[in-house]
């Protein structure tokens, strides 16, 4: 056995978020920041334990605590039992913002396990626990955090195939988690607050707005959006990219998940120069992403701090 540190990305969707669990494609970028785990024998015995001291969460195996819950989930997936080791997790990314936290930790952990024991990395076995941990927090994930949280870069994702990686050079973001807000200007005018910062939720809120319809013509709108998207992101085509955006957080809205607040952040990015700015991720919170020209990064960051919000500049798809 060894002590093991292991890193799983954060992820942002450039495009497709709900359409993806409908079969269309996502375009989704690893953040250049995510979680590391380190797993080290408790010296007094005891339970498996994780610690993410910058989330406040501390939790065991045998918690009702989500997280707890995962934890369990990634260690029967892995044949282990409740070994006496603690998971110290360092995370440079929020948690609840659609920025793929739970799969980076998960993808962590599961990582760390997998040396601790001096398993070979293989990647099915990854994703077989790492997915298991993210089915207890989202009930029927598409999988795209997880894929992203592994590799790393760029990537097309769709559930038939999974992952197939892009060759593109990083592309500069700006990000700004957001905050739970009643729905306001996009879609239905109010959003019970139990949906809110709740992936399963917010997938069902979309399945019955739809009818599990597949050929609800948001979702394909959604999915051609990414095609598009993928190829102005080959081209370097950032009006077109930006445009891209800009329309699928429009449907995004008429699908009834994006918040009044989540509206106002990119308005203000748009304001102030950004070609593009959606949410990303479920939706009903999380985060808003941007594409601006370099000279207005600083007006985009600058106006979101000016509304409180700390957005930071990010290179994604390394």
């Amino acid at each position: 056995m060894t002590t093991s540190h292991a890193l799983g990305w954060g992820k942002v969707i450039l495009l497709g978020e709900h359409a993806v669990v409908y079969g269309f494609p996502a375009l989704a970028a690893a953040l250049d920041r995510g979680v590391s785990a380190q797993a080290l024998p408790t010296p007094a015995g005891g339970r498996l334990r994780l610690d993410v001291p910058a989330w406040e969460l501390a939790t065991t195996a045998s918690d009702e605590h989500p997280t707890g819950r995962a934890l369990a989930a990634i260690a029967d997936e892995l044949g282990i039992g409740r070994p006496a080791l603690t998971f110290v997790a360092e995370a440079q990314v929020p948690p609840g913002a659609g920025l793929g936290s739970s799969a980076a930790l998960a993808v962590a952990v599961t990582r760390a396990l997998m040396a601790h024991y001096n398993r070979r990395p293989d990647v099915a076995a990854l994703t077989a626990a790492a997915g298991a941990g993210e089915i207890v927090h989202h009930g029927k994930p598409s999988g795209i955090d997880v894929a992203i949280a592994i590799a790393g870069g760029f990537g097309v994702y769709r559930k038939s195939t999974g992952l197939r990686a892009m060759t593109a050079p990083p592309l500069r973001l700006l990000v700004a988690p957001g905050e739970t807000q009643a729905i306001g200007g996009s879609g239905a005018t109010e959003m019970p607050r139990e949906l809110m910062r709740s992936t399963a939720k917010m997938v069902q809120h979309v399945a019955e707005v739809t009818h599990g319809d597949p050929d609800d013509p948001r979702l394909r709108e959604l999915g051609g959006l990414t095609d598009a998207g993928a190829r102005a992101l080959l081209a370097r085509d950032f009006a077109e990219l930006g445009a891209a955006m800009n329309r699928a957080h429009t449907v995004l809205g008429d699908l009834g998940v994006s918040t009044q607040r989540l509206d106002n952040m990119c308005s203000l990015a748009r304001g102030a120069g950004a070609h593009g700015a959606k949410l990303t991720g479920a939706g009903g919170g999380g985060a808003v992403i941007a594409l601006a020209p370099p000279d207005r990064e600083a007006a985009v960051l600058a106006a979101w701090k000016a509304a409180g919000l700390a957005g930071f500049a990010a290179d994604v798809g390394r």
